[in-house]
């Protein structure tokens, strides 16, 4: 059993993960089936300079913390203002190496950490606004666990793109819960997923 795997099925890229759910806040079925909508979000076409690269997603759920899979707990913080010094959890992330058997892994492993945290930041889930707002965010940080990095300046209150070539629609906070998928690596996933491998850069 492993946190992730890239594989091709025909011309398809296929991103196979193994999740733990733990969900402290919000309904627990309803929290698995955004979890499960967010990542859905990453299936499509996608165009890139070398053509056009196909996506599907796969979903296997697992009953207990396990090295072997992306552990995901849901939690409800009130955010706070982003400091890169701070050890508070303000916001929904993924940590490195979420998706490898490796010793940051280990570590959260022996410590009961999580690979991933959603925050639903006192949203009410029974609003479908926020609960779309909240399969945006879950595509986002799995975007980080397939390796992706963000193309936008968080620190020091740089909130400006990294790049000017980088479109709005690939900023998540520029656009809401109508934020696209982060293109800008896909064929670099497709070139990892013919290898059978995972991308060596992490998050």
């Amino acid at each position: 059993m492993k946190p992730l795997r890239l594989y091709m099925e025909g011309d398809r890229v296929i991103c196979a993960f193994t999740l733990y759910i733990d969900v402290r806040a919000g309904e627990p079925e309803q929290m698995r089936d955004i979890i499960r909508r967010g990542l859905s979000r990453m299936e499509g076409r996608y165009d890139t300079d070398n053509g056009p690269v196909e996506i599907g997603v796969r979903v296997d759920i697992v009953e207990r913390f396990s090295l072997g899979a992306v552990n995901v707990r849901v939690e409800n913080k009130t955010p706070v203002i982003r400091k890169w010094y701070s050890p508070r959890m303000n916001v929904s992330r993924a940590y490195w190496d979420a998706r490898r058997k490796g010793l940051l892994k280990l570590t959260r492993y022996l410590w009961r950490r999580p690979d991933v945290f959603i925050n639903i930041a006192g949203r009410d889930m029974e609003n479908p606004r926020n609960q779309a707002i909240t399969a945006m965010i879950v595509q986002h940080e799995f975007g980080h666990v397939l390796g992706f990095k963000d193309k936008y300046r968080y620190r020091k209150h740089k909130f400006s793109k990294s790049k000017s070539s980088v479109a709005d629609r690939d900023i998540m906070y520029r656009i809401g819960e109508g934020q696209g998928f982060m293109e800008y690596h896909i064929k670099r996933l497709k070139e990892c997923a013919a290898k059978g491998r995972l991308p060596f850069r992490g998050v």
